[in-house]
């Protein structure tokens, strides 16, 4: 489960009855006058009014694949959600990734404005280094986008299960997603980006 509170304490704001902090999505809402480097230009549509929800960035995807669960994945990260869910999707289900990888490899990002492609180039909590690689970085530079690397980024969470029944995914690889581990079983990677832990009951 991945939840956002959006402020590091939320609206700082405990409830009572079950001590749990609140959100303060008002954070989503554009206002005229704040354009910063985390968020997309102020716009209109995204103006603070009455009875409206604002725009986010949060991303939960759940797949199924005849009618069995075949995966979840979410993430944090403000703008950055969006492209990094996508691809541990597109890791894990199209390129037929092992959980792990898909989580684990480098990452690009683009916000549009402006017009750069961003790409992870850190050392995170756990040591380790992730970076795009150099034939990653020459096949973009070749279609003339201009790179900037960052140590930054999204943080996701994938599990996947073996579906009761093994189903064939048309994965590229080949594989059938029940020849991973024995039907039945749950298999979780957490980001070691924000040093994730697993944890299972």
């Amino acid at each position: 489960m991945t939840t956002t509170v959006n402020y590091v304490f939320g609206a700082g704001v405990l409830s009572p009855s079950t001590g749990i902090v609140l959100n303060n999505k008002m954070d989503d809402f554009s206002t005229p006058t704040e354009n910063t480097a985390d968020k997309l230009p102020p716009a209109q549509a995204n103006f603070i009014e009455p009875n409206k929800r604002p725009l986010s960035s949060m991303t939960p995807i759940i797949v199924l694949k005849d009618n069995q669960l075949a995966g979840v994945i979410g993430g944090s990260g403000g703008l950055y959600i969006i492209p990094a869910v996508i691809q541990v999707f597109l890791n894990y289900f199209v390129l037929g990734m092992e959980p792990l990888a898909s989580v684990q490899t480098p990452r690009i990002y683009h916000k549009l404005i402006p017009n750069v492609v961003l790409y992870e180039n850190w050392t995170v909590v756990d040591g380790d280094h992730i970076e795009l690689s150099d034939k990653l970085k020459s096949f973009l530079t070749d279609r003339n986008h201009l790179l900037k690397g960052q140590a930054s980024g999204a943080v996701c969470q994938l599990i996947v299960q073996t579906p009761q029944t093994p189903i064939n995914m048309g994965r590229k690889s080949g594989k059938w997603l029940g020849d991973q581990v024995p039907n039945g079983i749950l298999t979780g990677m957490s980001d070691p980006r924000k040093n994730g832990k697993l944890a299972a009951v």
